[in-house]
């Protein structure tokens, strides 16, 4: 029994012994990796990740069926995406679709010149990815992206993007080709201002390789590095602008002055045409791109940009362009604007 008294000391002195693994064990230890805690910190980092991602834009919804829209939905449909191409009637519709077909045959035979087997595939295929509606708040739920093109008149344009924004997906990012209205006044008109941005093309649309991708201060960086990307998946050259068209304020001038040169008698549309195509390098002259893009789709930007700057020279009105229009000369689309056209 005393030499077991004599052994109890060292026994309890082990006890301290053993004390510091213990208390370092409470400090050395995270929360497991299989651990609730680990897999709702996981969980909140790869959503906040996909929440970063680019959209891949594969659909679009097209509203306008004129000469812009029209040329959208071609480029789209012709690079692999899918298009809806949303007007108000079908008449409009099976023009539209009509204009893009003969559109398509002239790439065609240019790009397939020694292949014509390949050229018709091409253009079957690109037309077999273009479907047409009416109803564009039926449409946009399942799209990547809506592009308007319709006409230049903010409370049309803002009672449009009111309406789809209450039917069109989370992730659907809207865009305005707009050529004269503010982008921001637009977006203010939708809940989703970070998935808004202006996307301006240039007419002719299958040719013109420059796009404006414009973008608001409530425009994520997301959105714009989708509609970037989406531009150049067309085989366009994306700029970038912010809130107002930059290269698209040079046209005024080049506008006006070409109509006042005429109607003074200082030189004639022809010669102006002439002028600007040979010695600018411009692929249509002044009037002759006015007679494209429509007269009264002119007069629609330049009222615009009227009623935004009162003063300017430049955005005054037209009463040369106002007569044409007023006669319902509207250019091409209609037969006669300053050029006749049979």
């Amino acid at each position: 029994m005393g030499g077991a008294g004599l052994k109890a000391p060292p026994r309890r002195l082990a006890g301290p012994r053993r004390s510091p693994p213990q208390r370092l064990s409470f400090r050395r230890y995270p929360p497991r990796a299989s651990s609730p805690s680990a897999q709702f910190m996981r969980s909140m980092s790869s959503s906040s990740t996909a929440s970063a991602k680019k959209i891949i834009v594969k659909h679009v919804t097209v509203i306008g069926g004129g000469l812009m829209g029209a040329g959208i939905a071609q480029v789209a449909a012709a690079t692999g995406h899918t298009v809806v191409l949303v007007d108000q009637t079908e008449d409009i519709l099976a023009k539209s679709k009509k204009g893009i077909e003969e559109s398509l045959r002239k790439v065609a035979k240019k790009k397939f010149a020694e292949n014509p087997k390949a050229g018709g595939e091409f253009v079957e295929k690109t037309l077999s990815s273009i479907v047409t509606s009416t109803d564009a708040a039926s449409v946009v739920h399942s799209t990547d992206l809506v592009v308007e093109a319709i006409v230049e008149n903010l409370k049309v344009k803002n009672e449009l993007f009111k309406r789809l924004d209450k039917f069109a997906a989370e992730h659907t990012i809207f865009a305005s080709n707009t050529s004269s209205l503010q982008i921001t006044s637009i977006a203010n008109a939708t809940t989703r201002q970070d998935r808004f941005a202006g996307l301006h093309f240039f007419n002719p649309v299958p040719l013109m390789k420059l796009v404006e991708v414009i973008k608001t201060p409530m425009t994520s960086q997301k959105t714009f590095e989708s509609l970037v990307d989406f531009s150049k998946a067309l085989g366009k050259h994306p700029v970038s602008c912010k809130v107002r068209h930059c290269i698209l304020q040079t046209c005024p001038r080049a506008v006006k002055s070409s109509l006042g040169f005429s109607l003074k008698g200082d030189a004639s549309k022809e010669d102006i045409d002439t002028a600007m195509k040979l010695g600018a390098g411009y692929p249509m002259g002044p009037f002759e791109l006015l007679d494209y893009v429509g007269l009264d789709t002119t007069k629609f930007i330049i009222d615009g940009w009227h009623e935004t700057d009162v003063k300017n020279p430049l955005y005054q009105p037209s009463p040369c362009l106002n007569k044409l229009v007023a006669e319902n000369k509207s250019g091409k689309k209609t037969g006669e604007g300053f050029y006749k056209y049979k």
